[in-house]
C-alpha cells in the first residue's frame, strides 16, 4: 500500500470515527432530553395536582351549602381553570425547556466537531508546510518559504509545531546559502520567522518574477480550513418545528450558499401557505414533525404532491439531526447534477 493510501486511509477512519462519536453523542442527548421532559412534568403535576383537588374540595363544600353567588367560590373556579391549562400545557412547556438545553448541547457537540476537525488539518497543514520547505534547491526559494509559513503561524503555534517548523526554514535556508549559515535564531521562532519574511519580501522587490512558494495541499483534503456547511447551496424549504430550532439552524448555515425558507406553526398557516407555493422550485423539502400541528404537517405533504415533489419528513425537536438531513439531502442533488453533466 502507498504513503497516499495510507494517508487517505487514516483520515477516512478518523472521519468515521468523528462520525460515530457524535451520532452516539446525539443519541445520549435525546434520551436525556426525554428523560428531562418526563421528570419535569412529573414534577409539574406533583405540585400542581394536589393543589387543584384542594380548591375542587372547597368548591363542593360552596355547592353543597349552596352558596352559588359567592366571589370566593368564583375566584376558587378561575383558579381551578388556570390550574387544569396548566398541567395541560405541561408537557408542551417542559418540552420547550428541554430543548432549549438540547439545542445548547448539541451546539457544544458541533463545536466540538468542528475543533477536532481543525486540529486534524493542522497537523495535516504542518507535513505540507515542511514538504514545502525541504522541496526548495536554492537560497532564494528556501527564503520565500516563509511568507507562506507565517501566513500560518497561528495554526502552527495552535498545536505546539511552530518551533519545528522555523527550524526547518532555516535549516534548508542555510543549506543553499554560499555564505554559510546565516539564518539563525534571533529572539523566539516567531520573531525569527518574522525577521525572515521581512527578508523574503526585500529579495521579492528586487526582481520582476518572485518564487511565490506556497504548499501543496498533499495531506489537507482542502487548502481551506474546515468550516460545517459552508461547501452546501440551494434552496431548502423546512416546514414544522419551533422558533428555537429555527434560529439555531439558520445560525449554523449562515455562511453557506443556502436559501433556507422556514414555516413553523407560530408564523400561522396563511405564511406557510405562502411557503407552499415555492415548493415546485426547493431543491429539498423538509417537514419538521417535532412540534408541528397536523394541518401544517398535511397542507405541507398534499403541496409536495400537487408538485410532484419528494419531501423528507423528520421527527425531531433538536439541531443536528435536522442539519445532517440537509447535508446529506443537498450533497446527493449536488452529486446528482455531476453525474448528469458528465
Amino acid at each position: 500500500m502507498h504513503i497516499s493510501e495510507l494517508d487517505e486511509l487514516e483520515a477516512s477512519v478518523s472521519d468515521l470515527l468523528t462520525m460515530a462519536k457524535v451520532e452516539l453523542e446525539q443519541n445520549r442527548l435525546q434520551q436525556q432530553r426525554d428523560r428531562q421532559v418526563q421528570e419535569a412534568v412529573a414534577q409539574i403535576e406533583a405540585r400542581l395536582k394536589p393543589l387543584l383537588a384542594k380548591i375542587e374540595h372547597v368548591l363542593q363544600e360552596f355547592s353543597r351549602d349552596g352558596h352559588q353567588d359567592s366571589e370566593t367560590k368564583q375566584r376558587l373556579e378561575k383558579k381551578a381553570a388556570d390550574i387544569r391549562q396548566e398541567i395541560a400545557e405541561a408537557p408542551t412547556l417542559a418540552a420547550q425547556l428541554a430543548d432549549r438545553q438540547l439545542i445548547l448541547s448539541e451546539e457544544r457537540l458541533l463545536d466540538e466537531r468542528i475543533t477536532e476537525q481543525t486540529a486534524q488539518w493542522r497537523q495535516e497543514l504542518k507535513a505540507d508546510l515542511l514538504e514545502m520547505i525541504e522541496e526548495q534547491r536554492d537560497f532564494f526559494s528556501a527564503t520565500d518559504a516563509s511568507i507562506a509559513v507565517r501566513g500560518y503561524a497561528n495554526d502552527l503555534k495552535a498545536i505546539g509545531y511552530l518551533e519545528e517548523v522555523v527550524e526547518a526554514l532555516i535549516n534548508q535556508i542555510n543549506s543553499h546559502s554560499e555564505e554559510g549559515p546565516v539564518a539563525r535564531l534571533r529572539g523566539s521562532h516567531e520573531q525569527t520567522l518574522t525577521f525572515i519574511y521581512n527578508k523574503a519580501l526585500e529579495n521579492r522587490s528586487r526582481v520582476d518574477r518572485a518564487p511565490d512558494v506556497q504548499p501543496t495541499a498533499r495531506h489537507r483534503k482542502s487548502e481551506k480550513r474546515p468550516a460545517l456547511y459552508t461547501d452546501l447551496g440551494g434552496k431548502v424549504l423546512v416546514f414544522g418545528g419551533h422558533d428555537r430550532l429555527q434560529t439555531a439552524v439558520k445560525n449554523r448555515l449562515r455562511d453557506s450558499a443556502i436559501n433556507l425558507m422556514w414555516y413553523t406553526e407560530q408564523d400561522g398557516l396563511q405564511l406557510a401557505a405562502q411557503g407552499e407555493s415555492q415548493i415546485a422550485g426547493g431543491d429539498l423539502i423538509i417537514i419538521v414533525t417535532g412540534y408541528a400541528s397536523h394541518s401544517l404537517t398535511e397542507r405541507a405533504i398534499e403541496a409536495c404532491r400537487r408538485a410532484n415533489k419528494t419531501y423528507e419528513i423528520v421527527n425531531t425537536t433538536g439541531m443536528t439531526r435536522l442539519l445532517e438531513v440537509i447535508e446529506s439531502g443537498l450533497k446527493a442533488k449536488q452529486l446528482a447534477r455531476h453525474w448528469k453533466q458528465n
